[in-house]
């Protein structure tokens, strides 16, 4: 069967479209409705005359990423991404790429600021309105309840001089985790709280440690759902069940997993989640957000007044209503300048592009370029830190030379041979996501064996 033939019987059955003549161009009449609106806003491609196979075949993936039957398995969302000039970008543990989409809406953000008559009034409302309804999406909430900021670190400092802290107050973190689950309640100290350490193996707590853990002054719970030093993923489930046993906060640090894992709020037992939008999310930099449990929201002393927020639904030309308004949900503790176009447009294509990618099938993608390296790794060279199999394995992949050989040494060689990859806490972290392909793992792997 030539190439043609096959394009055709998989489109063609796959959309349920019944052709006897010219195939082609049924199927650009069963697309029609749909064209416009969803795959030119991926790839920027307008039909004003017969599709070709290969224009057909990308269709039906923009349409529906479920039927990868037809697509490489080792290349699924490559394309949509780069171009990296040679090179394999396997550190979104640190810095996540932006998709294409993402690109060019950056450029389309320059553009109104270029030319300022580019730039309507409506805009400074409908960019973080977009970004919160894809967000909402993401995780499972209504987007009122969705809090933009600037970081992960943003939503943890908003809690710490937020909440109303009584002397005697006790705060669980994790020795061992990263410093911004830390550094936010290590200044409550002077309002006598206490900020107490867990130690635990690989910075990962379990619900049994945790249950042991717990105190009659214990107020909150902050960990991260994945360690950025030991690659290990915490059971969200089952700690936050005990926590919620016994009425402790439960803030969950989703900046490593968020993007690569799948997280729905409303049915998870957490009681704050905040995330940056750089890594895992494919964002640009100072870009994040947190979800707050509307109760534990509305106990917040801290309130915003940003001007802009209290003008929301009202034209621009009227302005000296004073008011303040009682109506703006989670709003009240965006960051300011939540128009921020340079950075929350591009932000909000490249989460509408993981949206429709879907998150369960880039959580599994990625879970099988880790397999990928897993199994091929040379472990008489290298000790994996990170966990080889089980739902604790996340998508940071943690290795250490056997030799004495020293990770900085592997981490310039793997430079110089055009695989970047971080060093953290003397381990060589390898942290692949849907930009890479089997390819990608494969010359990874090679790498690592010579």
């Amino acid at each position: 069967m030539s190439p043609e033939s096959t394009i055709r019987e998989r489109v063609l059955t796959i959309h349920g479209i019944e052709s006897s003549g010219d195939w082609q161009e049924e199927v650009a009449r069963a697309f029609a409705p749909h064209f416009e609106s969803r795959v030119q806003r991926f790839y920027g491609y307008r039909t004003h005359r017969p599709m070709r196979p290969q224009q057909l075949l990308a269709v039906s993936v923009v349409l529906g990423r479920e039927n990868m039957a037809f697509m490489d398995a080792s290349d699924l969302y490559a394309e949509d991404f780069g171009p990296f000039d040679g090179r394999v970008w396997l550190n979104t543990a640190h810095q996540g790429p932006l998709p294409r989409v993402a690109v060019e809406a950056a450029r389309a953000a320059l553009e109104q600021k270029t030319r300022p008559h580019l730039l309507r009034d409506e805009d400074f409302f409908e960019v973080p309105r977009r970004l919160r309804a894809a967000l909402g999406k993401l995780i499972g909430a209504a987007p009122e309840d969705i809090i933009l900021g600037n970081s992960t670190s943003y939503g943890l400092d908003l809690l710490a001089n937020g909440m109303q802290w009584r002397r005697g107050d006790e705060v669980l973190v994790v020795d061992g985790d990263f410093p911004a689950d830390v550094f936010p309640w290590s200044i409550l100290r002077n309002q006598g709280v206490t900020v107490r350490f867990i130690e635990a193996r690989a910075g990962l707590v379990d619900p049994q440690q945790l249950a042991l853990e717990i105190s009659p002054q214990t107020r909150l719970f902050c960990t991260s759902w994945v360690n950025s030093f030991s690659g290990y993923a915490i059971d969200v489930d089952g700690v936050g069940q005990v926590c919620k046993r016994n009425h402790v906060i439960f803030v969950l640090n989703a900046a490593q997993g968020l993007g690569a894992r799948v997280l729905d709020v409303q049915n998870s037992p957490v009681d704050a989640v905040t995330c940056c939008g750089f890594k895992w999310l494919c964002g640009p930099y100072a870009t994040g957000f947190c979800w707050l449990a509307s109760a534990l929201r509305e106990s917040l002393t801290i309130r915003h007044a940003y001007w802009l927020t209290m003008q929301a639904g009202k034209p621009l030309d009227k302005m000296r209503d004073y008011s303040l308004r009682n109506d703006l949900g989670a709003r009240v503790w965006d960051v300011f300048c939540t128009a921020n176009f340079l950075n929350f447009m591009p932000w909000t294509a490249a989460i509408e592009y993981l949206l429709h990618a879907g998150p369960a099938n880039i959580a599994d993608y990625d879970q099988r370029l880790v397999t990928q390296l897993l199994q091929k790794l040379d472990e008489e060279r290298f000790e994996l830190i990170s966990p080889r199999t089980g739902p604790q394995r996340s998508t940071l992949t943690l290795i250490r030379p056997r030799k004495a050989e020293q990770a900085a040494a592997w981490h310039k060689r793997l430079s110089v041979a055009g695989f970047d990859v971080a060093v953290r806490e003397g381990n060589l972290r390898i942290s692949p996501h849907l930009h890479n392909s089997q390819e990608d793992i494969a010359n990874l792997v090679e790498a690592l064996s010579t």
